[in-house]
């Protein structure tokens, strides 16, 4: 990866903690013997931080890069199509950039999609999640949003989250994490008062031109004083990646570590996550508060021998690999890793190394038939995970 001086300052000061910003490590590609492998589906992009597919088609994939732009790809012909054109128009500093996207669950007849970008206003950082009409003849630009859903400043260009995700309920899932910087300093993935930290559920709001987004009123702290009532759950660090199980609606999320532990939880309504108590299963900093017993341990963690920045995916759900099935597929960035993990009732049950390549893994994507997909940062390719023959 082409990294600058200053990035590599970065990375020093930030354990390798980023999903975007890693040490350039070299790597033999060796793959793991199993009947499992990859192909390339899609090339020639730049920095890709997000991949989805457009409601009911399998063909039809929309890729995010960093530096702002929004491509279609026909993964049939191979024809792509700029549909935005942020560039120069966000921050992509650090870990900055246009981060995620999510379709409406009503995609087909409103047209609908969202996006979670940093932006500079007034010499600060802010994230927002913008709201955007889809129409194929216009290369978006910024001020072709309809709507700013929602704004949050961002102390540090670091653990800005970034996922989006429309859930079963039709609820809207923002993460975000606990405002960059080291350690935490403003303690904000304990902070009822704050987004930095937190998975958000609302409902973006179509019918009120009053309000950006409703409160569903079955958030767990809707009237709970001192809570934000759009938080669903916290104590998170970097939830860089997150997903729903396609088939039981289990919501796996991936949270980036400091210095020793990445993490998958399995998400809980009002669940509090640990961080900065803990990281993973262990007490953060010899944290007096780590062994309160209303922290939710993760389904599981791995420690910094077998990589360093982890990258959330999805449940299989697809027919090409059965072996598969039910496994949640995630991956590290750092040392080019995709494990298999699978649980039962929130505890875990394996968690299988299906191949070590030489590759940045970025983000993960899902079909509509279940099929995974993953991106490699630094060549810009995209992946099929596949059945060897």
């Amino acid at each position: 990866m082409f990294l600058t001086i200053l990035l590599f300052w970065v990375v020093s000061i930030f354990t390798f903690d980023s999903p975007l910003i890693a040490k350039n490590q070299q790597f033999k590609g060796n793959i793991v013997k199993t009947k499992i492998g990859y192909v390339l589906v899609a090339d020639g992009f730049q920095e890709p931080t997000d991949i989805q597919f457009f409601p009911g088609d399998s063909k039809r994939m929309i890729v995010l890069e960093k530096r702002g732009r929004l491509i279609e790809i026909d993964l049939t012909t191979k024809v792509k199509t700029i549909r935005a054109d942020f560039t120069g128009q966000i921050e992509t500093r650090s870990e900055e950039g246009l981060l995620g996207l999510a379709f409406s669950p009503d995609f087909q007849t409103d047209s609908k999609f969202f996006v979670n970008v940093i932006v500079k206003e007034g010499g600060k950082d802010y994230s927002k999640i913008l709201e955007f009409e889809w129409k194929d003849h216009l290369v978006q630009k910024i001020e072709h949003s309809k709507r700013i859903i929602l704004k949050l400043e961002q102390p540090y260009s670091n653990h800005n989250g970034g996922q989006l995700t429309f859930g079963p309920d039709r609820k809207l899932y923002v993460g975000f994490g606990d405002g960059g910087g080291a350690n935490d300093p403003y303690k904000n993935g304990q902070n009822p008062g704050t987004f930095l930290g937190k998975l958000l559920r609302i409902l973006p709001n179509s019918h009120d031109s009053g309000a950006a987004y409703k409160v569903p009123e079955d958030n767990p702290f809707v009237h709970r004083p001192g809570f934000l009532p759009e938080i669903w759950s916290y104590g998170f660090r970097n939830p860089w990646r997150f997903s729903f199980d396609k088939l039981t609606g289990e919501l796996y999320l991936a949270d980036v570590g400091q210095n020793e532990f990445e993490e998958i939880d399995l998400i809980q309504k009002g669940g509090n996550y640990g961080w900065n108590i803990r990281e993973g299963f262990h007490c953060f900093k010899n944290n007096p508060d780590c062994i309160e017993n209303s922290l939710i341990d993760p389904i599981h963690e791995y420690s910094r021998e077998e990589g360093q920045s982890i990258t959330g995916g999805y449940v299989y759900r697809g027919k090409e690999i059965p072996k598969l099935v039910g496994s949640y597929l995630y991956g590290d960035f750092v040392t080019g890793k995709i494990w298999a993990l699978k649980q039962k009732n929130g505890k875990k049950i394996s968690n299988e190394l299906v191949m070590q390549i030489p590759f940045q893994i970025s983000t993960f994507g899902q079909d509509i038939s279940g099929e995974v997909y993953f991106t490699d940062f630094g060549s810009g390719n995209i992946f099929r995970i596949i059945k060897k023959n």
